[in-house]
């Protein structure tokens, strides 16, 4: 009789052993929101399927790693995705250049170096443009809410905001381009890049100006992480994490989109012309 009562004892404090790991194993891990618009070649919508692309993919591996779950938000325009990421209502972005106003409301980190912009020509446009200085007699279209590093150019807009349009996208840009209403587009190179691969009506519109934008120094693009996020705890573990993806390879395997030399780039082939003589 003892004997049969130490064995039942000995399954009812296994039972409650069994129960509480299970108990500890189903903690849900914590659900990071990242907000995202549709950038082309970067993180696409297509349909009502989740985004695809490199940054959905560096995205998943990160949260695999650091031990969280990854929402992704509907297309929302990236003016939204910063109010959200104020006010805290989003925890995550990605691409994004650094400022100094962005560094208020979240922590920008750095994970790819970054790639210049290219301003665009109409292909039959004529002029040769590769000085900074060119840039002020031109009308130029961007993309609104896009960052960029070079000082001289941010202070050529400040001095001349008539010279500049903003549209709500790449496409838009070249669109206005395309049409002759505006000089010039400057727009990220890869991405836009993608916008001309897909729209057949854009294939050999354009060419490259010879004006290339360079950097003091080595700039990155970085993940957002709010200031105001429930999961700030997790900053230190991201941080590294992101560091880790850098030194063993993963950044680049996941992200390198780098234009392979045998795609083609819809753009105008015309050779380069030398700058006249002044």
């Amino acid at each position: 009789m003892l004997q049969r009562l130490l064995t039942h004892r000995r399954c009812w404090l296994l039972l409650c052993l069994l129960t509480v790991l299970s108990v500890k194993a189903e903690v849900p891990k914590p659900e990071l929101r990242w907000c995202l618009d549709h950038f082309p070649r970067f993180h696409e919508f297509h349909g009502r399927n989740k985004p695809v692309g490199p940054s959905v993919a560096l995205m998943e591996e990160l949260a695999l790693r650091v031990g969280f779950r990854l929402h992704y938000s509907e297309r929302t325009p990236v003016a939204r995705c910063f109010r959200q990421m104020e006010n805290g209502d989003s925890d995550l972005m990605i691409n994004l250049n650094y400022t100094a106003e962005r560094a208020e409301f979240m922590y920008l980190l750095p994970y790819s170096e970054t790639i210049p912009e290219t301003l665009y020509l109409r292909a039959n446009d004529p002029r040769f443009i590769d000085q900074l200085s060119q840039l002020s007699a031109l009308t130029l279209v961007t993309v609104r809410n896009y960052s960029f590093y070079n000082p001289a150019l941010l202070a050529m807009f400040e001095a001349q905001p008539q010279q500049r349009i903003e549209v709500d996208s790449i496409a838009a840009g070249f669109e206005l381009l395309h049409k002759g209403r505006v000089d010039g587009l400057i727009a990220p190179t890869q991405s836009s890049l993608e916008v001309i691969k897909n729209q057949p009506k854009l294939h050999y519109q354009f060419r490259k100006a010879n004006l290339i934008f360079k950097f003091a120094d080595k700039r990155f693009i970085n993940i957002g992480l709010s200031k105001n996020s429930k999961h700030l705890y997790l900053k230190e573990k991201i941080e590294r994490t992101v560091a880790q993806m850098q030194e063993d390879g993963t950044v680049q395997r996941l992200y390198g989109v780098q234009l392979q030399p045998q795609e083609p780039t819809y753009l105008s082939q015309e050779p380069t012309r030398r700058r006249p003589p002044t």
